[in-house]
């Protein structure tokens, strides 16, 4: 063996050594920490025996050094220089590794929860804008009769139409009944001459739908001499 393997042993030698001085002063045992890091005992033991040959590949032998340091309480960086880690060539690819980072592991769950998230908002953003649309929005209101200006000769005249539920109905202004379909139906009584008419329709919050009709009532009373 060359010298510098000999020098090389030496150091890996004196790196497992502070570790396992630095957990039987702790008067921990190897089960006992395995249990806690989630890191196989076995694991453990290569570090301090200096096995790095008996350890994953990749990222898994520096990140097991420096969890098993941190549980030690010692600096990492001083034992990492000790151990042919440092000298390993680790692939930046995540699928070539056994167990990927942390940040690598919750990153696309999170991702996902973000994804459904932001679709929730939309969604029920959506809904309020429909909402608030149909509740400002002017109701329907169809007039059956009269459906146009007419001239009568009869000063009473029945005005009946549709609108929809929930819907307050007004001619010129006064309040009628409707039906639970949004029927109605009123009988007015009109002046001779021109008469003008305005049928609204409103809900509670929302615009006017209003229809417009002009009625005609003919002077057939004869005049007195």
């Amino acid at each position: 063996m060359s010298g510098f393997g000999l020098q090389h042993t030496a150091i890996t030698e004196k790196a497992g050594e502070k570790l396992r001085v630095a957990r039987q002063a702790q008067s921990l045992s190897l089960p006992e920490i395995a249990k806690k890091l989630r890191i196989r005992a076995e694991y453990l033991s290569a570090l301090e025996n200096d096995e790095y040959d008996q350890l994953p590949s990749g990222l898994y032998g520096r990140q097991f050094l420096k969890e098993y340091c941190l549980f030690l309480h010692i600096d990492a960086k001083k034992i990492l220089p000790l151990t042919p880690l440092i000298d390993n060539q680790i692939s930046n690819n995540p699928f070539s590794q056994k167990i990927l980072q942390k940040w690598k592991f919750f990153i696309f769950p999170k991702l996902i929860r973000n994804i459904i998230f932001i679709l929730f908002f939309c969604a029920c953003l959506l809904y309020l804008l429909i909402y608030f649309r149909r509740l400002i929005a002017p109701p329907n209101l169809i007039l059956d009769y009269p459906d146009k200006n007419l001239l009568i000769s009869s000063p009473n005249l029945e005005i009946y139409g549709r609108s929809e539920p929930e819907t307050e109905i007004r001619i010129n202004n006064t309040s009628i009944m409707s039906g639970q379909d949004g029927s109605f139906r009123q009988e007015i009584k009109l002046k001779q001459g021109l008469n003008n008419l305005t049928i609204s329709a409103q809900k509670k919050y929302g615009r006017e739908s209003v229809i417009q009709r002009q009625i005609l009532v003919e002077n057939n009373y004869e005049q007195i001499q």
